[in-house]
């Protein structure tokens, strides 16, 4: 029978303790922050104009529809969740979320008004290359418990909330056109201002026969490079929302003089809700 000498024995026993060693004492691998940024103007890419909010009342009215019709934007808020970022390697990172009374995790409430909020962070996202990012515009029923939802779903503090079958409102856009009807009631335009126009986009759940549609709209913007995170790499992604194309896109346009008003029944926001899908492109990233 062949036999091992004792000092052989020894150095693999050692080996084999150092090896398990190493194994407990691994290190997770690294991981970055992924800053995410949305900056808001009207027209192309190629022909883009500066976006401002307008005060209610002001009769300056910048911008201009399809149908030559002058309008401004007093109010524009929507939401963004499920964010989930992609790599030509296989990266994969989605956004974790969670809903209580108290917080939201993984939802982003974006304000005109509020230059703070156009800016978030992704944490803890897995070193490697990233060249997609994919949201959804809207709030999804999934996870959001009735009557537990704080944070910027808070209803009482949001102003984006219609009831918990129409559930969350994805998009709320208003304003003001001199040739509105008046009428129009909103966060920013009350009936008595005769040029407001108001669309509140949303809905959240199919009901047949009801006027009860699923509205929300997932967006996914591919990138014209990678972006790499890593240990001291923490890139920012710059996203544009062309506010034309609500009013102007594949799905519908809008006449200010004959519909001024669109909010409270989901199945009338479809058209406009896909609009509001196309809104949104990639510009670019700072590495």
């Amino acid at each position: 029978m062949k036999t091992f000498p004792i000092y052989a024995m020894l150095a693999m026993a050692l080996f084999t303790f150092a090896a398990c060693e190493d194994d407990d004492n691994l290190q997770p691998a690294t991981v970055g922050t992924f800053e995410v940024e949305f900056e808001h103007v009207m027209g192309p890419q190629d022909n883009q104009r500066a976006f401002n909010l307008s005060a209610v009342g002001s009769t300056d009215f910048p911008y201009t529809n399809a149908a030559n019709q002058p309008y401004n934007i007093t109010l524009l808020r929507y939401y963004v969740s499920e964010v989930v970022l992609e790599g030509p390697n296989g990266e994969r990172f989605e956004d974790p979320m969670s809903v209580s009374a108290t917080d939201a995790q993984g939802y982003y409430l974006i304000d005109a008004a509020n230059p703070g909020s156009l800016t978030f962070d992704l944490e803890d996202v897995p070193s490697g290359q990233y060249n997609k990012i994919s949201f959804l515009l809207g709030v999804d029923s999934t996870g959001v418990l009735e009557g537990a939802a704080g944070g910027v779903l808070d209803p009482a503090t949001s102003g984006m909330f219609w009831s918990w079958n129409s559930g969350y409102v994805a998009l709320k856009v208003e304003g003001q056109s001199p040739v509105s009807p008046g009428g129009a009631s909103g966060n920013t335009i009350v009936p008595a201002n005769e040029d407001g126009i108001v669309f509140h986009l949303g809905g959240w759940k199919n009901i047949p026969n009801t006027p009860f549609r699923y509205n929300n709209q997932r967006i996914v913007l591919d990138f014209d490079t990678n972006a790499r995170v890593g240990e001291g790499l923490s890139p920012s992604v710059h996203l544009e929302m062309d506010v034309a194309t609500l009013f102007d896109g594949p799905e519908t346009s809008v006449d200010f003089a004959n519909g001024n008003v669109n909010m409270h029944r989901p199945v009338d926001a479809t058209p406009m809700a896909k609009n509001a899908a196309a809104t949104f492109r990639y510009d670019h990233i700072h590495q």
